[in-house]
């Protein structure tokens, strides 16, 4: 894999903002109208202020951003490290009514282009989020608030090993976010700590799990830097970027399914779409939907995907449909692209190949424009999204393992197929390009 690096992080000076809990946000694309107003009345300081900036007429959103990250610069509401660390990551958070942590570790990455130098890449991207967040990057001149999320394999868990001392001593940094879940961080200058990280890691493939979109620009923005024939100086340079890395085997590891929520269509009969697809799909029928026949099918949906691909289709008219593929077969003589077996099998493949694409017409080229679909996470939100919805389809979260196996290949799963919780924080560690003066 490509090399990791020590940097001299930036982060919010806690006697200046008082908590972090309240500078500190989710992703910029977890980041809604609603979510961005109640971030702004949080604090004057709030890391939106600079990750997603609010539209404003006659003023350029990206200009507003870098000015804002200057002046807190400038008046120490932001600081950075004068020595190069790697960073512990802790986030200790509940989940099916257990406490959890999930550990890792925050470090430059050398940025390499996917399926060389070993990094993978597993999701395709929208051109939307690359455009903005490559704006934002060349306003502020490199400044990276959020995380990539990378994965590696270690059964051994060696680089935690070589961490896990200096978790004795209290954090340097501590955050609880929007969800109550506690992120927790420690600084790292100890040389043979660093080493035996930087070794362990040295050899090993690393996969995107979250992040595409940035990883993208990161390599975008470094390309334009080289052309500009700019310098830097410390290890902050536009050839590396700020990343989190988690071993695959650690226990904290947690994916959610991203269910698709559609709108926009021409037309939309689920009576005709069932016809369509029932060569394909056994299909089983629990509408007009109650909330006791709404919960007997998301367990349904969850036991059934334990086997099968399988797929719920809820409409706003109280429709709910459990919808498995009659024979796994299908997806591999069904599915015309040249593609891996392995990527053939994937749910999200599947539905969108034969459920989207086909039986609908919503063709990648519109997914990539977000055009005729749109996501979320939780059951609760498309039970609250559908009266405005034509259909949404819901799914079974994407296995860790799949994850390596379709990236090994050299395969993209369509977007947003996988969603790892809890998200990394924005503003909570960050690093920007140390040009040279």
């Amino acid at each position: 894999m490509p090399r990791i690096y020590p940097f001299r992080a930036l982060h919010f000076d806690a006697k200046k903002v008082g908590s972090l809990d309240s500078v500190v946000s989710q992703p910029y694309d977890k980041i809604n109208d609603e979510t961005q107003a109640k971030y702004y009345a949080r604090h004057p300081n709030h890391v939106v202020r600079i990750a997603k900036t609010k539209e404003e007429a006659g003023k350029d959103k990206y200009r507003e951003a870098a000015q804002t990250l200057d002046r807190w610069l400038a008046e120490k509401v932001i600081v950075r490290d004068t020595e190069p660390a790697l960073w512990i990551s802790h986030q200790i958070f509940k989940f099916n009514g257990e406490t959890r942590t999930r550990k890792g570790f925050v470090a430059l990455g050398e940025l390499a282009e996917f399926g060389k130098g070993g990094v993978h890449a597993h999701e395709k991207t929208l051109l939307k989020p690359k455009q903005d967040r490559f704006a934002l990057m060349t306003a502020t001149k490199g400044l990276t608030e959020g995380h990539i999320f990378m994965l590696y394999a270690d059964p051994k868990n060696a680089a935690n090993a070589a961490l896990d001392p200096f978790t004795k001593a209290p954090p340097t940094l501590e955050a609880k976010d929007d969800y109550g879940e506690i992120h927790r961080a420690w600084r790292v200058t100890d040389p043979k700590a660093i080493a035996a990280v930087t070794k362990d890691l040295a050899d090993r493939d690393i996969f995107i799990a979250d992040g595409h979109h940035r990883y993208e620009v990161a390599l975008q923005y470094r390309d334009e830097c080289r052309k500009q024939g700019l310098k830097c100086e410390g290890n902050e340079t536009f050839d590396r970027r700020m990343m989190t890395f988690v071993n695959m085997e650690d226990p904290g590891m947690v994916i959610f399914p991203t269910h698709r929520l559609v709108s926009g269509l021409a037309s939309f009969s689920a009576k005709d779409l069932l016809k369509k697809i029932s060569a394909h799909f056994d299909v089983k029928d629990y509408g007009p939907a109650s909330d006791d026949q709404r919960r007997e099918f998301v367990e349904d949906l969850r036991i059934e995907g334990q086997v099968k691909h399988a797929f719920g289709l809820a409409t706003p008219d109280g429709g709910l449909w459990l919808l498995t593929l009659k024979d796994e077969k299908i997806a591999e003589t069904e599915i015309k692209d040249k593609r891996a077996p392995e990527w053939k099998r994937l749910d999200v493949a599947i539905l969108h190949s034969l459920i989207l694409d086909r039986a609908l017409g919503i063709t990648p080229a519109m997914v990539e424009r977000e055009e005729g679909v749109a996501y979320c996470r939780h059951f609760d939100e498309v039970w609250a999204a559908l009266p405005k919805l034509q259909a949404a389809f819901l799914l079974n979260p994407t296995r860790l393992k799949e994850v390596k196996v379709v990236s090994e290949k050299g395969e993209r799963m369509p977007q947003k197929s996988t969603d790892f919780y809890p998200k990394l924080l924005t503003g909570f560690i960050m690093n920007r390009v140390s040009f040279a003066r």
